[in-house]
């Protein structure tokens, strides 16, 4: 069942309809931290508290404190994340016109650079972009997640899906994976 007033699960969406969605982001701000979600399986709320520091070469690391489980989760950075990162850095050092520092947010608030971004303010872009991109209905915030741990567990190991989503328990990860018509077909066709 799509999500629905809150309720229900958020919508899964194959790659091109992410893609569909990154492109139509209504800032750069909100395509990397679109993207963020898309290659890591993030919360909204970890993506938001993460601090230039948490950026990496080759990983993001999403501190404890930032997450449901209060675990620490490193996740390695796809090529195409990567670039949005560079991109959206460079964006940053031109809007505050200084270097990142370690300790500011990724995304800040309008407040400064010390406080981050409002999920709220992350909900209502999702909100008026879905209305000019014709995808399906029951999207969220939570759909970048769910769309992760899903395509993935087509061509990996749930044990490695949740090394992205930081499942502990695969029954919970379970959860999150959507199964669609032509699975059940492929699975019956293996009988």
């Amino acid at each position: 069942m799509p999500k629905t007033n809150g309720s229900g699960q958020a919508t899964t969406l194959n790659p091109k309809q992410l893609d569909t969605l990154l492109d139509a982001a209504p800032t750069p701000e909100m395509r990397c931290i679109w993207s963020i979600q898309r290659y890591t399986g993030s919360r909204i709320q970890e993506t938001l508290f993460l601090t230039w520091a948490a950026i990496h070469e080759e990983r993001i690391v999403f501190i404890k404190s930032t997450t449901k489980t209060k675990q620490s989760r490193e996740v390695l950075i796809d090529p195409r994340l990567k670039k949005e990162l560079e991109f959206y850095r460079t964006l940053w050092v031109a809007k505050y016109g200084r270097a990142t520092s370690n300790r500011e947010f990724c995304f800040p608030s309008r407040y400064g650079t010390y406080k981050s971004m409002s999920r709220q303010n992350c909900d209502l872009a999702l909100r008026a972009t879905l209305k000019n991109v014709g995808l399906p209905s029951g999207i969220s915030l939570h759909s970048f997640r769910r769309s992760l741990a899903t395509n993935m567990s087509k061509k990996v190991s749930l044990k490695v899906v949740s090394k992205f989503t930081g499942h502990k328990n695969l029954n919970q990860l379970s959860q999150y994976i959507d199964i669609s018509e032509s699975d059940e077909l492929m699975a019956l066709s293996s009988i």
